[in-house]
């Protein structure tokens, strides 16, 4: 058998109260705020992902599992993400299943009909079982006006909690909500519905602008973030709200150098194609030098300029680092559940973002195993999913006699790993499936510690 026990030797400081297994120190955060990003399949094919600091954010959301007119969700490419799905585990960041889904018509059937309805909650349970997710943000965009916006989401969203739920009542149930509804949603029964609203307070001005301007404005005109918080979300509790920021500028081409300037469309010819493109952050700061930086009194945003000739001048509208402070102020002020990010991996290798959710969000602990000797965390698997070899770390409080054991789904054991007397420490189980023959499916380890029981899922992925 290829599994080896390894006793790590533990010191003991405040007098017993914590326990380490090393005396080499690192720093770790801890945040009283949610900070919940996004990450895109293109973002993870890209590799920007590797750029990510788990350490810095509370929720991770894999975009997306999409669903089609039947209620069959296609996976994102390349998915599972193994290394994402290990980091977010290890940091433990909370892996959020984003469920999308932007046609009005194939989202009325989702709250209409009962039988596609009834098949994407079990495609949905399905996956957070087969992949420990700890919660579901569903972004459905685009809903017909009248009754699916007003009654019908909430109904749907109130359900699908429900469902979620009856697996774990500790999963989390969440919905991309809208910065404004025209009086055509119910933001305070949605938010009801649902354990938060991720609103998507970006896109104020975009392709459809006939002028420059902010894509996430924190003042000026009617419509920007506070009048949205403030009168939209009015009757939504605070705490169920998290702000959602974008990562990125919008790029037009433009008749005069002044702020909110007409724009010259990229193509004439076609509706609500004024712009030139999204530039993600990392793009807008590639071209900088070459740029006017400006900052905008009204919004209370950033943007830059630079002239092309006598007629065309080119504007770029984006948040960065000094916008965004603002923006996080904000939320602590309104006692907002937290901040979002749209979308991880935008910024590519640049940290003055990250720099910023440190400073604003998280104070920092050191420790010397952020893994290991939580009271409430006995027993831990990485990688898991795994594919052959995974690690089985555990931890025991005190002298102990332990018994774990493998099972599969229907209780048939499998394997006794370890049946003996321990002091208390941490202890490291290399496992090898090749060992038992085990096939691809879900195992269950259950562990035994004086008196104490606790049972964790292996995901085996071959």
């Amino acid at each position: 058998m290829k599994s080896i026990i390894t006793f790590l030797i533990i010191t003991v400081i405040n007098f017993g109260q914590s326990f380490y297994t090393s005396t080499k120190k690192y720093h770790t955060t801890t945040s009283n705020k949610t900070v919940f990003g996004y990450l895109p399949w293109w973002e993870h094919n890209a590799k920007t992902h590797i750029n990510i600091k788990y350490d810095l954010l509370t929720h991770l959301a894999v975009f997306s599992f999409e669903v089609d007119s039947l209620g069959n969700l296609i996976n994102p490419p390349n998915w599972p993400w193994n290394d994402v799905i290990n980091n977010a585990k290890l940091q433990n960041v909370k892996l959020i299943m984003a469920v999308s889904n932007f046609q009005s018509r194939d989202i009325s059937k989702f709250i209409n009909d009962t039988t596609i309805q009834q098949k994407l909650f079990a495609n949905i349970r399905q996956q957070i079982l087969l992949h420990n997710f700890n919660g579901i943000n569903i972004d459905f965009e685009n809903l017909y006006d009248g009754a699916d916006k007003l009654i019908g989401i909430n109904s749907f969203m109130k359900l699908l909690n429900e469902d979620v739920k009856s697996i774990n009542q500790n999963l989390e149930v969440s919905f991309a909500s809208p910065s404004y509804g025209y009086n055509k949603w119910d933001f305070q029964k949605l938010s009801e519905s649902c354990d938060y609203l991720f609103v998507m307070q970006y896109d104020y001005y975009g392709s459809w602008s006939f002028t420059t301007g902010p894509s996430s404005p924190l003042a000026g005109n009617f419509y920007n973030i506070p009048n949205s918080f403030n009168i939209e979300y009015e009757n939504v509790l605070p705490e169920k709200l998290v702000l959602g920021v974008p990562y990125y500028g919008n790029y037009w081409k433009t008749k005069s150098s002044e702020a909110y300037a007409s724009i010259i469309p990229y193509d004439s010819a076609k509706s609500n194609n004024n712009w030139q493109s999204i530039l993600r952050y990392k793009e807008v700061l590639q071209d900088l030098s070459y740029y006017q930086k400006m900052w905008d009194n009204l919004s209370q945003t950033s943007w830059i300029r630079k002239k092309e000739n006598d007629t065309t001048w080119h504007q770029i509208w984006y948040d960065d680092s000094l916008s965004l402070s603002l923006k996080y102020d904000f939320a602590i002020q309104k006692n907002l559940k937290g901040i979002g990010i749209w979308a991880l991996g935008y910024d590519n290798n640049r940290f003055e973002l990250w720099n910023l959710i440190k400073n604003k969000f998280f104070t920092s602990t050191t420790i010397q195993n952020k893994l290991d000797l939580q009271k409430d965390i006995m027993i831990q698997i990485f990688p898991n999913p795994f594919n052959s070899e995974t690690i089985i770390r555990y931890n025991i409080i005190k002298d102990s006699f332990v018994k774990i054991k493998l099972y599969n789904l229907i209780g048939e054991e499998i394997t006794t790993i370890v049946k003996d007397f321990q002091i208390r420490g941490v202890y490291q189980i290399n496992f090898n499936s090749d060992d038992f023959n085990l096939s691809s499916g879900i195992y269950i380890l259950k562990g035994e510690f004086g008196g104490n029981v606790i049972n964790q899922k292996l995901i085996l992925l071959k």
